[in-house]
């Protein structure tokens, strides 16, 4: 098996970028070479254990045009989310709404239980550890975004004859807004953080996900399932593309761990 080292002398060769970031990984299994574009703009050059070097080389310079286009663009979209306090008049947006945070040690008048939001667009919260914080105002964007999810979904529902079909609202890391799971599960599951995003694109993911449970034939996104979403939604590209904008300086849970 060809070094590592050995591919990277030939890509020197080349004379690519210097901003471009290079790796090269031998996999075992793989019977030609692939190029991988990363989150933020790292080329992986997937290479089978009998390629040679050179041959590696000239494959990346046919592709060179097509790199670059795909480079720049997850250079652009690369994630730059939202780091959080925890302070005194924080900005969270839930719903399609903007609250500030008010840390108190009881709930005002009218609050039954914290945390909560209010109409004049106050989140209160316990005053305590901003990691319990956290925990809480999150526990809060899973309640409040449930009962979204099972409200809207109903109508996609009838619409699409779907039937049997459960909601969930969880943690789904940091690629995924949202999630069919199909055969016997049956569940339509959305990030909690997909509801900080703007009405329009946590609608998009909810449709996205509803035309799957339609279980159209087919590949995943394939035309069954293209036409089903431009039946629901006819802007669905649009708010798909808004959506990797936005998306990528949404709140995920980061928060500034303060010694």
């Amino acid at each position: 098996m060809t070094n590592p080292h050995h591919f990277h002398t030939a890509l020197a060769a080349l004379d690519l970028p210097a901003a471009w970031r290079m790796d090269v990984t031998i996999r075992p299994r793989r019977r030609t070479a692939a190029i991988q574009i990363h989150p933020g703009g790292t080329v992986v050059i997937l290479v089978p254990p009998t390629a040679e070097p050179d041959d590696i080389a000239r494959f990346v310079d046919r592709h060179r045009h097509r790199i670059s286009e795909h480079v720049d663009t997850a250079t652009r979209l690369a994630p730059n989310h939202a780091v959080k306090d925890f302070i005194d008049g924080e900005e969270f947006n839930l719903l399609g709404r903007s609250y500030r945070l008010r840390l108190v040690t009881t709930p005002p008048p009218g609050v039954d239980q914290l945390p909560a939001i209010t109409a004049d667009g106050v989140l209160y919260a316990r005053t305590q550890r901003p990691e319990l914080v956290r925990r809480a105002v999150i526990g809060l964007y899973r309640q409040v975004g449930l009962a979204w999810l099972r409200r809207e979904g109903r109508r996609y529902e009838v619409n699409g004859r779907i039937i049997g079909l459960s909601y969930a609202v969880r943690d789904l890391g940091r690629r995924r807004w949202g999630i069919y799971t199909s055969s016997s599960v049956h569940t339509t599951t959305l990030h909690w953080a997909a509801f900080g995003l703007p009405t329009r694109l946590i609608e998009y993911v909810l449709v996205h996900e509803q035309a799957h449970a339609t279980q159209p034939a087919g590949t995943a996104h394939g035309r069954p399932w293209q036409r089903r979403m431009s039946l629901w939604m006819p802007d669905w590209q649009l708010r798909q593309s808004e959506l990797e904008e936005v998306g990528r300086h949404a709140w995920l849970g980061n928060w500034n761990r303060r010694s």
